[in-house]
């Protein structure tokens, strides 16, 4: 495996682009596919990646318009 050099971690902005992605693309899915890609990373080991997508499923928590009644 090619190990790549590492680099400076996202900024907020930068985590805030990747939640607005997920969720212009996967709607209501984007934090369970934000999961998966922060449970991939435990899985392999590599936790820096990891934290990233932890910090974009509590963005996407708390800027999560609630379910309505209609």
């Amino acid at each position: 495996m090619i190990q790549l050099a590492p680099s400076a971690p996202p900024t907020s902005s930068e985590i805030q682009a990747m939640a607005g992605v997920l969720a212009r693309r996967y709607g209501p899915r984007a934090r369970e596919i934000a999961r998966n890609f922060l449970l991939e990373h435990l899985e392999i080991g590599d936790h820096a990646r990891a934290a990233v997508w932890e910090d974009v499923c509590v963005h996407l928590e708390q800027n999560a318009t609630p379910p309505t009644l209609s």
